[in-house]
């Protein structure tokens, strides 16, 4: 078994689920896959946009997080967050997954293509 992890916002009580993302539930996994890729895209923050930048209509996604406490929460935690964000935050990984893929616009790095 093992342990298993969710990467969950504390302030907007929303939460990543990694396999949703193509990506295990382990700590290595995660962090060996594609779910971090998408943090950048979920904490960007600014006011103008460059070369690389996005360049879309979703802002509902793009910098979505910025500024908010983000945590990576495992289900053995005594806590209670991993369980708490499981039943009772939002979770928003098909939310994000489309406009990830949109952006980077290469069929290898596109999450729904890695699963």
């Amino acid at each position: 078994m093992g342990q298993y992890f969710f990467i969950v916002n504390l302030d907007k009580k929303e939460y990543l689920h990694p396999h949703k993302m193509g990506s295990g539930l382990k700590l290595w996994e995660i962090c060996a896959d594609n779910l971090p890729r998408v943090l950048p895209l979920l904490l960007r923050q600014s006011s103008e946009g460059g070369g690389g930048d996005y360049h879309g209509e979703d802002f509902n996604v793009v910098g979505r997080w910025a500024g908010d406490r983000i945590t990576v929460v495992g289900d053995y935690d005594e806590s209670g967050l991993f369980e708490e964000a499981e039943e009772s935050y939002k979770e928003i990984s098909d939310l994000v997954r489309p406009t990830f893929d949109d952006f980077i616009d290469i069929k290898d790095y596109k999450l729904s293509e890695s699963w």
